[in-house]
């Protein structure tokens, strides 16, 4: 085939192809010796597909040359492919979390002194977490809770040597008692850490309001939330919670930025 149809099949541009070319990475199968126009095998594509994840990979063109050279294997490539998709869904998680909390320190900027209510849509997440019932919904009860399975939570993700971006915890009430079912844990990929259980928080609409300080006084978010809630006819009939640790830096928790969201739907 063609260099034009060669760089279509593979995904790239012909001028990387001529690039590669002259590099002695991809040389041609064939080079017509009056026209000099470049024609490729169809056997070809897998050394491409090698290439340009070796590329992905950040290694540079003279390394990915060596490891062509010297042979790599599939199951190395796979294996290779593997810890980098792990690194970037590493990386994702913890921008996420940094431009939640870039988000949030501009709304207290934006709306001080006067706290409002934002409504918004909450993607799906799944978290490595603990669960276990308070007693009531009483912050007395769920503040205990919460603290001992985030302890937990810690140790074992230490232990397992897990990253640990994003902390949230969820409320959600029992239907045939007063007791609350407490989740506490970090976003993680499904499954990745042992000794905790994979838990998927559903995507769903909240109204959210932000609480800076100690967690001694965020039943005042609650309040002012469940308020709005109320004057906007928009109190669910099973009121489910969730807070989303944006800033915890430490045990003193003057600092703390805690975003308190209500489940709508």
């Amino acid at each position: 085939m063609n260099i034009g149809e060669f760089a279509r099949l593979g995904g790239i541009s012909t001028r990387m192809l001529r690039h590669y070319d002259a590099l002695g990475l991809l040389v041609p199968a064939h080079v017509d010796p009056f026209t000099a126009r470049r024609s490729y095998d169809a056997a070809q594509l897998p050394v491409l597909n090698q290439l340009l994840a070796l590329k992905g990979l950040g290694f540079t063109l003279d390394e990915v040359g060596t490891l062509l050279r010297e042979g790599i294997s599939p199951a190395e490539l796979h294996g290779m492919l593997r810890l980098r998709e792990a690194e970037l869904e590493r990386q994702v998680r913890h921008n996420r979390h940094t431009l939640d909390r870039v988000t949030a320190r501009l709304r207290l900027l934006e709306q001080e002194p006067q706290m409002n209510v934002e409504v918004k849509h909450v993607e799906g997440v799944t978290i490595a977490a603990l669960s276990v019932p308070a007693a009531d919904a009483s912050r007395e009860s769920t503040g205990a809770v919460v603290q001992a399975l985030f302890d937990q939570v810690i140790d074992r993700m230490e232990a397992a040597g897990a990253d640990r971006t994003t902390p949230v915890a969820r409320y959600q009430p029992n239907a045939n008692d007063p007791t609350v079912q407490v989740t506490a844990g970090y976003v993680v990929p499904a499954g990745s850490v042992p000794d905790l259980d994979p838990h998927t928080l559903p995507s769903t609409q909240v109204a959210s309001l932000l609480h800076h300080g100690p967690m001694s006084t965020i039943s005042t978010t609650y309040q002012a939330l469940t308020d709005w809630a109320a004057s906007s006819n928009r109190t669910p009939t099973s009121p489910t919670w969730r807070e989303h640790y944006l800033e915890a830096p430490d045990n003193a928790q003057s600092t703390w930025l805690v975003e308190v969201q209500l489940e709508l739907a």
